[in-house]
């Protein structure tokens, strides 16, 4: 059980975070962040009044599938990449961690995108690759418990335009 759990999507950064574990259960699909990610400090369940870190967290995908993995592997010396599709079956096997680097989220009443792009560590890529991860899912909630230090980016200059 968490003790936040929230479907705000605009106050959560993922950026620079890692997903180490995905689990399937049911209709759902589960992002588990051991590190955690970033919480705003205008997110309603954050009551701190700083942009606030979590503990280990996740991401529930709700009815979702995933639709595609891909990671683009450039050649040494080269600026010719490849791209090298895989599975969830690939990524557990591999002993894989995820860090997003940027993520899109799009819903309508049929289908909902969830994109998520980022570096991709392996056995076979210590030194990350830049990958994508693609799901479809009727909604997306953010469960966490503890605030554990400031955001990485909690004291920058706020935008004045």
């Amino acid at each position: 059980m968490w003790k936040y759990e929230s479907c705000d999507i605009e106050s959560i950064s993922l950026h620079d975070h890692s997903i180490d574990t995905i689990r399937i259960s049911d209709n759902n699909i589960s992002l588990i962040f051991n590190e955690g990610f970033d919480v705003a400090k205008t997110h309603p369940l954050n009551g701190t009044g700083k942009s606030k870190h979590t503990d280990t967290s996740q991401i529930v995908l709700k009815n979702a599938k995933f639709l595609s993995g891909a990671m683009h592997r450039w050649a040494q010396q080269e600026m010719n990449c490849e791209q090298e599709k895989f599975d969830l079956a690939w990524f557990h096997s591999a002993s894989c961690s995820f860090e997003v680097l940027d993520w899109e989220l799009g819903f309508n009443a049929e289908d909902g995108m969830v994109k998520l792009c980022g570096n991709m560590f392996s056995n076979d890529a210590p030194n990350g690759e830049y990958s994508e991860l693609e799901f479809s899912c009727n909604n997306v909630l953010f469960c966490w418990n503890n605030y554990v230090e400031d955001a990485w980016f909690e004291g920058w200059p706020e935008r004045t335009s």
